[in-house]
This record gives structure tokens, sequence and C-alpha cells, in this order.
């Protein structure tokens, strides 16, 4: 078949939902599908991908999007007449699409949504984003983001849904909206966990919704596995992986502040981010040099390798990730997990990972001093983890979303 993957995101920028889509692009590939990708244009030039349409972006508003949403890579698109007709020609163009698979819900991913409705393919969609949550914490300004936002979504998404109310902000009563909207107007929901399913039903969602997670590339996991790194020793102090976007809803100040309260510890940081300079200026302020280390932005597979010489992942992020792209990794690299989030354990294998008592930099510190004390333990989450090691496979999950393909085109008529 012909998959139309719409990403708010350029797949070859940095982030978990990137990531997730170029994973899931290869790995239909390799099952015999073809896949043409519609996204915004990356912020910096990239070498050109046949396979890649981009539509444009908005003058002007483009370049201070970036700036208010502290997101390098986002490039703002808004569902236009230009953009639909650079989708229309590459409908016509190329062999005829069979599905539309959104992977977002700004601009991209509805004019992907008004793209299915169109030419009468059916439309699936992947939500991989907390909206209410992003725009409260990793934005300079919520509302106005929220409002625009909103403006999209009355324009070009049906209005034909009803939102479950709950106390909370207007910009978080807005997004949600915006997401109850996009999901009402889709044949199939996808979400990466049940708790988000269930979320999402709760706020008002009635359409199909199944739960699949996002994977980690097979390839990508068999060449880092064959990597000779030294092992971690139980005399060496305990080495910490974090991997993320140095931003405000990543919270990597917060594992800052959890490291520099236990002395036998040090910490990789793995990733790049508007608060890469306030990270640098607390290291040298604490005198963490010696025990901190930023290696900046590194690619999947360099990760990955890194974490086979750690002992434990340290992911500080709370009340944000729909579920942690770098979880999966962890668990595929047999590194146990340190997390804070209860509602992200969903992904964490039992016995694989300590939950913090709360996400405070007190309670990592002291989880962490718990494992840095208690090696045996580690130990065993090690061989937990190595259990289970196999289950984020993005071949395993491709399976799944190719099933609910085939279940919506069977309801097509020929």
């Amino acid at each position: 078949m012909h998959v139309a993957l719409f990403t708010d995101l350029h797949p070859d920028s940095l982030g978990g939902t990137q990531v997730s889509v170029a994973t899931q692009r290869r790995a239909l590939e390799q099952c015999g599908h073809q896949v043409t990708v519609f996204t915004a244009p990356m912020a910096h030039s990239v070498d050109r991908d046949p396979g890649v349409v981009e539509l444009k972006p908005v003058p002007l508003i483009a370049p201070l999007m970036r700036q208010l949403g502290r997101h390098d890579d986002f490039v703002f698109v808004w569902p236009s007449r230009t953009n639909r007709a650079i989708i229309d020609a590459a409908f016509r163009s190329r062999a005829p699409i069979d599905i539309v698979h959104t992977q977002g819900d700004l601009g991209v991913a509805i004019a992907g949504v008004a793209a299915a409705r169109r030419h009468g393919v059916p439309v699936v969609q992947t939500k991989h984003t907390r909206f209410d949550v992003y725009f409260e914490q990793a934005t300079a300004t919520p509302l106005p983001l929220a409002l625009l936002f909103a403006q999209m979504q009355k324009r070009h998404i049906s209005p034909d849904f009803t939102l479950t109310p709950a106390k909370e902000t207007a910009a978080s009563r807005l997004a949600w909206r915006l997401m109850v909207a996009h999901a009402q107007a889709v044949d199939h929901e996808i979400t990466p966990t049940r708790h988000f399913a269930q979320t999402l039903a709760g706020r008002g969602v009635s359409r199909p919704i199944s739960a699949i997670s996002n994977g980690v590339d097979d390839d990508v996991i068999d060449r880092a596995r064959k990597v000779d790194v030294a092992a971690p020793s139980d005399g060496a102090p305990l080495r910490l992986i974090w991997c993320g976007r140095l931003s405000s809803e990543k919270r990597a100040l917060a594992a800052l502040e959890a490291v520099a309260r236990v002395d036998g510890c040090t910490l990789d940081v793995y990733g790049e981010g508007h608060l890469e300079p306030s990270m640098r200026k607390r290291i040298d302020a604490a005198g963490l040099s010696h025990r901190v280390r930023l290696h900046g932005r590194v690619d999947r597979e360099d990760c990955l390798v890194a974490m086979k010489s750690g002992d434990a992942l340290l992911f500080t992020s709370y009340d944000f990730d729909t579920q942690g792209l770098v979880l999966l990794e962890a668990v595929a690299m047999s590194l146990p997990v340190i997390y804070c989030d209860p509602a992200l354990g969903e992904t964490v294998p039992d016995g694989g990972g300590v939950l913090a008592a709360d996400p405070s930099p007190d309670a990592l510190a002291a989880a962490i001093q718990g494992l840095a004390e208690d090696r045996d333990t580690l130990r065993r989450m090690t061989r937990v983890v190595t259990e289970h090691r196999d289950a984020g496979r993005q071949s395993l999950q491709t399976q799944k979303i190719i099933a609910i393909y085939n279940s919506l085109l069977d309801r097509v008529p020929a």
C-alpha cells in the first residue's frame, strides 16, 4: 500500500516524535510499502529526500513561533490554499495514496486530515504530545499560542465533538479542544500508551482508540548491541545517562540538581536545547564539571551505544511525556531506569526501574543514592530489563499499525 504520513516536525530534526515517525517510515518500507512524508521544512537545510514533501511555512511568523515555542526545530505551517495545492499535486503525481496517517495535531497534521477527506481515503492519527502540558510548561506565551491553534482548529476541523469539562486553565482547555477535535475527525486513533488512551476517552474522544507503543529501529538496536564498550564496575561511581531535549518540560535542570546531591555518581547528558547555557552555568557554579558531561546532540545509535556503558537512565520528565521514547531505548539496551512520573511506569518493566517518591530533586537524589549503595538491586533490575529488551522493536509495532490500516481499507468500497 501507499501510506502518506503527515507530521508537524521534520523527521530529520531532534526529538522523540521525529525519531518515531522516521522509524515507522523505515519499518513500513521494509515491509514493502511505499511511504510519502508530508512535513514542515527543516529550519536548517538538509539533503533533499524524494520521499518527503515539504509544505510552505508562514512567512515572518515561522521564526517568531520557534522562539515562542522554545523549539529550534519547529516550523509553523498553516493548512493554507498554497499547501493544499502542494499536497494535491503530490497526490496526483505519485502512486495512489491508500491511507493517510497524521502524526500530530498542528498545521501539517490538520492539512493531512483535510487531504484524506478530499481524496476519499481513510485517515489514522497517532498522538505523540500532550499539548495542554506543552503550552503551559514549554512555551513562553501559553495562551496566545493556544488561541492561534484554536483558530486553526475552528477553521479546518469539523466542530462535531464534545469536550468533557475539567478544572484547567484557558490555554489547557483550548489545547484539549484541539486534541479532541482532531481525534474525532479521524477514522482511528493511536496512542503510545493505555493511560493516554484512557485520558483521551475521558475528555470526549469516542472514535476507536488503539494503544500501540512507539518503537526503536530494529537495525539500530542490533548494531548498537554489537559495539564493544567498557562494562560498568561495582567499584566505580554510579554512571547515569540522560537523553533528550534540554528544555524546561524535560526537566533537565532537575537532573543536575539531583546529581549534585549524590557524590557517588556521574551524569552523561546527550542532547541540546535552550537550557544548555543555564546548565553549563549550574555545572560550573556547583563544581560538577568532573562528574557531569554535556555531549551535545548525537544520533540515536550513538545514544544507544552510550546506554550500554551506563548503570541507569535518569528520566526526569514529569506529567508531560505520553510515553518517552528514550525509555524504550533504555530497555532495548538493558539499562534500568530511574523515573518520577507514575504514568510512565507502563513503559518500564516491573522490577526494571526505580520510581522516585515524587518529582523533586531530593526524591530523585534519594533514588540515585539507593542504587549507588545497592548494586545487587541494580543487577536484578538489569536482568529484568534484559528479559524485555526486544518488546519495543519497531517491527512488532508496525505489524499492529498495518493491521489497523487493513481494517480500514477493507471497509472502503473498491
